[in-house]
């Protein structure tokens, strides 16, 4: 007789988990969405290699960083809120995966916030690269005319992160438009520890950040690298300059990087976009120091709120390698 009783005893409780459970998923949301975009692109066979696509002396097809992402949100009253995000890059020339060993790539959080801002664990891109790449009109979308990772992380990509695994990160709430953002990724034993903090400022169109990498790198080394960065943009209206500044230390070796550009709307439909940037030394010519530099211009025609069309070219030239030229034309779609 008791035993029935435990057992009914256990099923109430169940049912009032279930049931509270229930109550709070009529609360949440699950969104699928991302990006396609693939171009076609002809280099010259240049020497100056680039960080995104190059399809020298031949015309390729490239993926330009495509991505579906999969993220929810539950609301669990008093303004706080339990949410994820996975993103995975996606290959739309040829159905496979970015990185055929990672399935969410790109980004794979675990979220939680309210009124005192937002935590998440998880893999992400540092809050310093996150601050950097919009300073490029391309976003880091790997096409041949960005600024990129190289330059404008001013070589520290070589030898660090992008993204980080097993981060715990903390992006505070916006107070007299100034926001912080802080994270720390353990390598756990096998790769370097990482450590990165942002200070933005954004108040109507200004905006002006600061921020701060550091790092034992890929290989766990016994050297620590660090990277630091100064942000900076207006938005006229008419025109939205943009401007990075970035020191690196890699492996004992300074370098500085800085990257000038804007975009600026034609008519309804159109974005044109420019950029000149400059590396003290792409550290790719072995014995000698050999300084980068890269224009790129590109025009954007919005089809639809979700679809557009793109054309961009650019040079990269670093000194004693023959400079690289590219074109480039293609689609993107967002869903």
């Amino acid at each position: 007789m008791k035993q029935s009783k435990l057992k009914l005893k256990h099923i109430a409780i169940f049912a009032v988990l279930v049931s509270a459970a229930g109550a709070a998923s009529a609360q949440s949301s699950v969104t699928i969405s991302g990006l396609l975009n693939v171009g076609i692109a002809r280099g010259n066979n240049g020497q100056t290699q680039l960080d995104g696509t190059s399809a020298n002396g031949k015309f390729a097809m490239n993926d330009l960083l495509s991505n579906i992402a999969i993220s929810g949100k539950e609301d669990l009253g008093g303004g706080m809120y339990a949410g994820f995000q996975l993103v995975s890059f996606i290959q739309v020339d040829n159905g496979a995966l970015f990185d055929s060993s990672t399935l969410f790539s790109s980004r794979s959080v675990l979220k939680f916030g309210g009124h005192f801002g937002e935590l998440y664990m998880g893999r992400s891109l540092t809050p310093a690269n996150f601050q950097i790449l919009f300073t490029d009109p391309w976003g880091w979308n790997a096409s041949s005319a960005q600024v990129g990772w190289q330059i404008q992380t001013a070589n520290y990509k070589s030898s660090s992160y992008l993204r980080t695994n097993n981060t715990l990160g903390y992006v505070s709430p916006e107070i007299n438009g100034f926001t912080v953002s802080m994270a720390h990724s353990t390598g756990e034993n096998v790769v370097g520890n990482d450590d990165g903090m942002t200070i933005d400022y954004k108040k109507g169109p200004l905006w002006l950040g600061v921020g701060y990498d550091q790092s034992r790198g890929m290989t766990n080394g016994p050297t620590k690298d660090h990277m630091a960065d100064f942000v900076a943009a207006y938005d006229f209206g008419a025109i939205k300059p943009m401007l990075s500044y970035t020191s690196s230390k890699v492996a004992n070796v300074s370098y500085r990087a800085y990257s000038l550009a804007a975009t600026a709307p034609v008519g309804v439909q159109g974005t044109l976009k420019a950029a000149y940037a400059r590396l003290n030394d792409c550290a790719c010519v072995s014995g000698q120091s050999a300084a980068l530099s890269k224009i790129s211009l590109g025009y954007q025609h919005d089809l639809s709120k979700r679809t557009a069309l793109f054309a961009n070219i650019s040079r990269a030239k670093a000194q004693t390698l023959s400079a690289t030229n590219t074109l480039e034309v293609g689609m993107q779609h967002g869903f």
